[in-house]
């Protein structure tokens, strides 16, 4: 177990530069597999100049380097500081526009050998458990919009793509998964992982889906709340008159509201039941002649 501090300490924009600087240090230490990876990374930083604008994705690029070319606690610490100060999915689309800009060797992927090293961390369980989530935020990142790959069907295919994938073929896979998350491919890929008698394959696979249905029921939650809100907004009263009409209390409407509790499938119809009927009250009163 290493002896990184686990109280972390984001790291704000103003000192990323030292980000770069700790990794730049360890220069001697670059083995003869990592020296193209070390390559591109100066020509990367050299290029970004003193532009300030450029400082974030220049600590980013120089994280990824450091873990990948030399996966020390301080460069797993670096990353769940950097996660803390910029935010999961801020630093997801630098990490992967970073990526980008140093998978210069075909059929290697520098983001997929960091993501391992995340997700297999030997630090204090604060700074593993925020490097494992800037893994999977990483790969999971807008995944709805990647188009379909050919299905895994064996166990040997689903163990060669988690051990020798890139990025890209992860998020093609998981974005079946995250487009139908309780449907037969997220219970193929788990039964699969089940089958391999591999406690990380299954650990990734469990984790990874289990990830995809908390999004789509998230995505969900909000959508609910969002027609809630509609219903009561034509029904032109306040939430206190609404919530009477529908029989529940205005501090329980309003968790509906907001989305912090779903209501049942009845309260959900009796909500757009009584919209609808004061809605046409609203309007036939309008309708009505005056002084009738």
């Amino acid at each position: 177990m290493s002896n990184a501090p686990s109280r972390l300490h984001p790291v704000p924009p103003a000192t990323t530069s030292a980000v770069v600087e700790g990794v730049l240090a360890r220069r001697e230490r670059v083995r003869p597999g990592d020296r193209a990876l070390w390559d591109r990374f100066l020509t990367l930083l050299d290029a970004g100049g003193d532009d300030p604008r450029s400082a974030r994705l220049s600590a980013v690029l120089a994280n990824l380097v450091g873990v990948v070319a030399f996966a020390d606690a301080e460069d797993l610490l670096t990353t769940a500081q950097l996660a803390e100060a910029l935010g999961e999915r801020q630093l997801a689309r630098l990490q992967r526009r970073a990526a980008t800009l140093l998978d210069v060797e075909p059929g290697r992927s520098r983001a997929a050998d960091a993501c391992r090293r995340w997700t297999a961390a030997d630090v204090p369980a604060e700074v593993a458990t925020t490097c494992a989530a800037a893994a999977y935020a990483l790969v999971l990142d807008d995944v709805e919009s990647i188009p379909a790959a050919t299905p895994v069907a064996t166990v040997g295919q689903l163990l060669r793509v988690l051990a020798h994938g890139s990025v890209a073929e992860w998020r093609a896979h998981l974005g079946m998964v995250a487009a139908s998350p309780w449907g037969p491919y997220a219970h193929e890929l788990l039964r699969l992982a089940e089958r391999s008698r591999s406690a990380q394959a299954l650990a990734v696979v469990e984790r990874t889906v289990a990830l995809c249905r908390e999004r789509r029921e998230a995505a969900e939650r909000a959508l609910v709340a969002r027609d809630i809100k509609e219903c009561i907004a034509r029904a032109g009263v306040s939430q206190r008159v609404f919530a009477a009409q529908v029989g529940t209390s205005p501090s329980r409407l309003s968790t509906y509201v907001t989305g912090a509790v779903v209501p049942s499938a009845t309260m959900l119809l009796r909500i757009r039941r009584v919209s609808r009927r004061l809605r046409d009250r609203a309007a036939g009163e309008l309708a009505a002649p005056r002084g009738a």
